[in-house]
């Protein structure tokens, strides 16, 4: 006998796949990837509404009995590293590589059987229950037996059909909800050997990606076929963008641009994103978010990218465990981040010029006026008259045209106010990035304050004023703690697009932080307000708000010590749930005379990455920030009873 020896507890399963994933597409994702690495040219899949049941089944190569017990039983059968990096009939370069997709169905349901037979085989069954595999995990047994069942027969000589039930009540598994975002989830061409998709019957296309006919500037990248996006008239084809990383890595695919942010919602999904995809699946749902983008652009921005090189077979794996994000210091992946930067840089230097030009076109078209009166203008004068269209074509008009040129001419009016006034360089400035100087212009209407970057920055000045005006200590740490956890943009202006993550890990977080406060001593209770987790720009943050007046002395060493036991409760919370290696930082704010030396403090606190600052600092730097802002804010007043008179 060895004298050492390791085990795996059937446990493993729980963190591997029964509570991976949280939502129906991603789990079909899982499915149909193994269709198309199993042959399959058509996986159709079936939603019963009267017996609550979904339905899956693929002409594939199927499974014989070895194969069922080798492989698909198998947890973390590895196909590439078994010689099966092509599937066997079409020589597919395979998708699946961990061997732990197949535990997903698990985690939307507690019930699935699977009917397979491959060619010039018996059919076999068998049943999967949760309810069961959990009581094995308790029993901390090593192996679990599935339940046989009878096989029911299909016509096909050969395939896998999986039927999925006893769906927890919270699960979406709609048809309008399944058929959008599965669309969105594969990109496969049909060449040599088709591979359809189909729900309830119907074949998933183009179509049913419902944003391709909301975008309006698309820059293709690298060698993308633009030929597939011929039918959307309302996409307007850029200059391609370099897609050669180097003489190695390459990537393929698209960027775009829509006429609003709003265009990009869905329900509660946001497509403000850049999707990652590999070998015609999803791999990354977000790689913008990776970018601190301040500017406006950004949030009109969404783009499917093709990065193949990063499953090569050769190199190491390097999806995390949920196969739904890579090992960001993965120096591929570094190098796709290091890439794509410069692109989205290329993008916003062209990015107003072009909706300028659009808006005027836009405008002409529906108020033909338009046109005598811009005609009229000469030189610079044209530029500015091209900056008002645009302006006024992003604000929410519901088709109402009447009021639509209400505006215009109240526009032109201004326009022409300001020219003879020779202020036509207030216009210039107004650009994508600082649309808030359009209440600088013009005057009382609430439709312009509408526009997305001027509404932003209403709601933000007006926080910093209430601080601005607060008083008293407690004034400041009511405020403050009425909007700092949501608005982090107090704190760093790059974080607005801060969220508190899945319920789950929220409620996880909460529950490690709530021990952690329980341990600390009553002075050190009482001295602090609140602590929250948030996440912003791939940053995990902490925020701890104390008291104005503490009540107690705070040292460094205090602060050092709670520091790193929150910090550690995080990260094993996020480790846990799917983040190998996080980056956290954690942030005090604390009143001005809690500490002898805050920068000496900072000092010491720098190397966990976490640092302190006043009530008064934050308030001082958030009026800073947006100084330009409140200045331009003056002269509204001035503006408006000039243009009030016209």
């Amino acid at each position: 006998m060895e004298k050492y020896s390791m085990t795996l507890n059937l446990n493993v399963l729980n963190h591997l796949g029964l509570n991976l994933y949280s939502n129906t597409p991603a789990v079909l994702s899982e499915v149909i990837a193994n269709s198309y690495d199993a042959d399959a040219t058509n996986v159709n899949i079936t939603i019963s509404q009267e017996s609550d049941k979904i339905i899956i089944f693929d002409n594939g190569n199927g499974m014989s009995l070895e194969e069922i017990n080798e492989k698909f039983l198998t947890v973390g059968y590895q196909k590439r590293e078994n010689g099966e990096n092509l599937s066997k009939r079409f020589s597919r370069p395979v998708m699946g590589r961990k061997g732990i997709g197949k535990l997903s169905l698990l985690s939307i349901a507690n019930v699935i059987e699977i009917h397979s037979k491959s060619k010039n085989n018996v059919g076999n069954a068998l049943k999967l229950e949760k309810s069961e595999l959990e009581r094995q995990i308790k029993q901390n047994n090593g192996k679990y037996n599935p339940e046989e069942i009878s096989y029911i027969d299909f016509s096909e000589p050969h395939g896998t059909k999986i039927i999925i039930s006893d769906f927890p009540r919270e699960i979406n598994r709609t048809e309008s909800y399944l058929r959008t975002r599965l669309a969105s989830r594969f990109v496969l061409l049909q060449g040599k050997h088709s591979f359809d998709i189909t729900i309830n019957s119907k074949k998933l296309t183009i179509d049913d990606r419902q944003f391709y006919k909301k975008l309006e500037f698309l820059w293709p990248v690298g060698d993308f076929d633009i030929t597939t996006l011929s039918k959307f008239t309302n996409i307007k084809i850029q200059q391609p963008l370099n897609g050669k990383i180097d003489d190695r890595l390459v990537i393929s695919g698209w960027i775009a641009s829509v006429d609003k942010p709003s265009d990009l919602r869905d329900g509660s999904d946001n497509n403000n994103k850049i999707s990652i995809f590999i070998r015609g699946k999803l791999a990354q749902e977000d790689l913008l978010s990776y970018y601190n983008e301040g500017g406006l652009y950004a949030s009109y921005l969404i783009g499917e990218l093709h990065a193949d090189f990063l499953d090569d077979d050769k190199d190491r794996d390097i999806a995390t465990t949920n196969r739904q994000q890579f090992n960001e210091n993965d120096e591929r992946f570094q190098k796709l981040l290091g890439h794509v930067q410069p692109l989205l840089k290329s993008i916003q230097s062209k990015w107003s010029s072009l909706r300028l030009d659009n808006a005027k076109d836009k405008a002409v078209a529906q108020i033909p006026e338009l046109n005598e009166w811009y005609n009229l203008q000469r030189g610079d004068n044209k530029k500015h008259a091209k900056t008002l269209f645009s302006v006024i074509e992003n604000l929410h008009f519901d088709k109402d045209i009447v009021k639509k040129k209400e505006v215009y001419k109240f526009g032109i009016l201004a326009f022409e106010r300001l020219r003879v006034a020779e202020k036509l360089s207030e216009i210039k400035n107004l650009n994508g990035d600082n649309l808030h100087l359009f209440g600088s212009i013009f005057s009382e209407m609430q439709d312009i304050e509408a526009t997305l970057y001027y509404d932003i920055a209403s709601q933000r000045v007006e926080v910093i004023n209430k601080l601005i005006k607060s008083v008293s200590d407690n004034d400041k740490e009511k405020i403050l703690q009425e909007h700092l956890f949501n608005n982090l943009w107090l704190l760093d202006a790059s974080w607005d697009r801060a969220t508190e993550g899945t319920e789950h890990l929220e409620k996880t977080v909460k529950d490690e932080f709530g021990k952690v406060t329980s341990k600390l001593s009553a002075d050190e209770q009482k001295g602090r307000i609140d602590i929250r987790y948030r996440n912003a720009t791939n940053k995990h943050i902490i925020i701890e708000l104390k008291r104005y007046v503490a009540g107690y002395k705070i040292t460094t060493g205090i602060l050092l010590d709670q520091v790193q036991k929150y910090e550690s409760a995080l990260r094993n919370c996020l480790i846990n749930t799917g983040f190998p290696s996080p980056t956290i930082e954690s942030i005090c704010v604390v009143g001005k005379d809690a500490l002898e030396d805050i920068n000496a403090t900072n000092n010491s606190l720098r190397s966990t990455n976490a640092r302190v600052i006043t009530y008064d600092q934050l308030i001082a730097h958030a009026q800073a920030s947006y100084q330009d802002y409140l200045e331009k804010n003056k002269q509204v007043g001035k503006i408006r009873a000039l243009v009030d008179k016209l």
